[in-house]
Order: C-alpha cells, then sequence, then structure tokens
C-alpha cells in the first residue's frame, strides 16, 4: 500500500500542502488514546506535541517523541506519551515529499503543536536528525508540562 500511495502522489505534482499538513494534524490527534502507559480513559487534551525524525537517505526509518498534555475530569494535567500510527507517520512522510516535490529539501526533523483551539504550528529542520545519528537521550520533549505551564500560567 505505502509504494501505491507514493506512486499516486507522484503523478499528482501539486498535493496542497496545507491540505497534507491538516490531514497529518487530524491523523496525530487521532492517535494520542494510544498511550505508551496506560489507558486514555475520560481523559480530554490540552496540548499535543510531535518531534518526528527522519533519515534523509532512507525516508523509512525514523524516531518520534509524542507527548500530550491532559486531564481527567477535576484532575492535574498530565504529561502522557504516546504512538504515532503507521497512517500517521505515511501522512508525515507524503507530506514530506510533497514538500520537496515543490523544489524544497526534505526536512529531516519535524516538529509539531497542536493545541486544543485547532491552531497548529508545524516547524522543520534540515539538519541530521539527532537520536537516529546517535544521540540517543536527545529528548526536546523533555519539561514539557511545566514548560507548557511557564508559558500559560496554568495548572
Amino acid at each position: 500500500m505505502f509504494e501505491r500511495f507514493k506512486g499516486f502522489l507522484r503523478r499528482d505534482r501539486n498535493p496542497d500542502i496545507v491540505e497534507l499538513q491538516e490531514s497529518a494534524v487530524k491523523s496525530v490527534a487521532g492517535d494520542i488514546v494510544d498511550l505508551q502507559d496506560g489507558e486514555w480513559h475520560d481523559r480530554e487534551w490540552v496540548y499535543i506535541a510531535v518531534n518526528h525524525e527522519v533519515l534523509a537517505e532512507e525516508g523509512e526509518r525514523s524516531s518520534t517523541q509524542a507527548r500530550v498534555l491532559a486531564q481527567k475530569p477535576g484532575g492535574e494535567l498530565e504529561n502522557l506519551g504516546f504512538r504515532l500510527s503507521q497512517s500517521t507517520k505515511l501522512k508525515l512522510l507524503v507530506l514530506r515529499d510533497a514538500m520537496a516535490n515543490r523544489g524544497a529539501n526534505r526536512w529531516t526533523v519535524l516538529d509539531l503543536t497542536i493545541e486544543r483551539s485547532g491552531h497548529y504550528d508545524f516547524s522543520f529542520s534540515y539538519t541530521p536528525p539527532p537520536r537516529l545519528n546517535g544521540d540517543l537521550l536527545h529528548a526536546p520533549l523533555s519539561n514539557l508540562l511545566e514548560r507548557y505551564i511557564n508559558q500559560r500560567g496554568e495548572r
């Protein structure tokens, strides 16, 4: 399926980047219930952050850190790790390829944040991806909860 879908996009060299981004955002938001530890239960999410690395030459080798700030009704805000689905990872690769088809270099690191309001922000880097190049302790989403609280003054 992966090759067929990629082939479809190669024929359509002008996919709408905004539509691809929105599709990826919706897919990421749908993945938050696949927590690394525990069950989702009745939590409501507040903020999502993803750091996704891809090796430029290989495209299929990736490393992801994904966190969601969420809370149960009346509970404290929690910082939870979740897994991106294969479908979401494919959407990110499709976005990467579509951007490259428009003349941009292929990004190697994507930072994505999504707010409950629906606002989202993509940030791309073209430098060697740290974790995939051996820095296994690279954790750009560490202290996400503390940074979020400090920026917004919430608890």
